[in-house]
């Protein structure tokens, strides 16, 4: 059920990923939104968000670019720009392979723009999706679970700020979103949504506790989504993970069916860095 691999999948699954990012963000309460200093715009065909009270820097990114997307010297100015304008020194900007212009590595070279990490981009098209029993319960999620599941994101990912629950609570109220859980009688051990993009769904938000890993915690949760993104009329559904093949999320996409698409470098901006500039603060973004 893997999709044959062209521009338009590579395309469908970069704007999925980029609307989830979007709408996880812009899911939080407003008061949330202006505590946290949450902003994002549209730019060159992308997605770009920022949250100045984030010490991962990890929602401060520019993503969502695909074949066809202008992205030159112009671009890449105006995403800085609107890094620098959110109280932001550094931040990245994801391309897939075919959105990279002829011109990137002088592009790269002009913005001090250097490889933070590599991400492995899988699709697969919605269809059969075999169970492997886990002895777990899966279900839907309600609004009472987002502080488990913001328990199971701060221990699987180490992310102990923000506190991502008026987030993960706008995402399970989110009408094209799909939000499951794994529970191990009361406890829920493991979580992970779906968003929905036209035809497509974005895999997302998903982690298991370190207490319950290796118990197939993920294969159930990636069957009940992608089930759940066929039930909701959707072709294509896509993930990201690390680019290590023998990373155990990058296992579990390939035995659900999901082929490797291309590995995605994320490009890291910091202000000062060599050879980085930039417009100063001033341009106005959507938030």
């Amino acid at each position: 059920m893997t999709p044959s691999h062209d521009a338009h999948q590579a395309t469908l699954a970069e704007k999925a990923e980029a609307e989830y990012f979007r709408r996880f963000l812009l899911g939080a309460p407003e008061s949330v939104r202006e505590e946290l200093g949450i902003r994002t715009a549209r730019i060159g065909g992308g997605v770009v968000t920022a949250m100045r009270k984030d010490p991962s820097g990890y929602w401060t990114k520019a993503l969502g670019f695909g074949p066809g997307d202008t992205v030159d010297a112009a671009t890449v100015r105006e995403i800085v720009d609107f890094f620098r304008s959110s109280g932001k020194d550094a931040g990245i900007i994801a391309l897939a392979p075919a959105a990279e212009p002829p011109d990137w590595a002088a592009i790269r070279r002009r913005f001090g723009l250097v490889p933070a990490s590599k991400w492995a981009k899988f699709a697969r098209l919605t269809g059969p999706i075999d169970d492997r029993p886990t002895g777990l319960a899966v279900r839907a999620l309600t609004d009472e679970d987002a502080p488990a599941w913001q328990r199971v994101v701060r221990e699987a990912f180490g992310m102990l700020e923000p506190d991502l629950t008026p987030m993960l609570r706008g995402t399970i109220a989110d009408p094209d979103a799909r939000v499951f859980g794994a529970f191990d009688g009361d406890l829920l051990v493991g979580a992970g949504a779906l968003h929905l993009v036209g035809d497509a769904a974005s895999l997302n938000t998903g982690g298991t506790l370190p207490s319950h890993r290796r118990r197939g915690v993920q294969y159930a949760l990636l069957v009940a989504r992608v089930r759940a993104a066929a039930e909701a009329g959707c072709r294509l559904v896509s993930a990201e993970t690390g680019a290590a093949p023998d990373d155990t999320s990058y296992r579990n996409l390939v035995r659900a069916g999901f082929g490797h698409l291309y590995d995605r470098t994320n490009w890291q901006w910091q202000a000062g860095a060599p050879g980085a500039s930039g417009a100063q603060p001033g341009s106005e973004a959507l938030a």
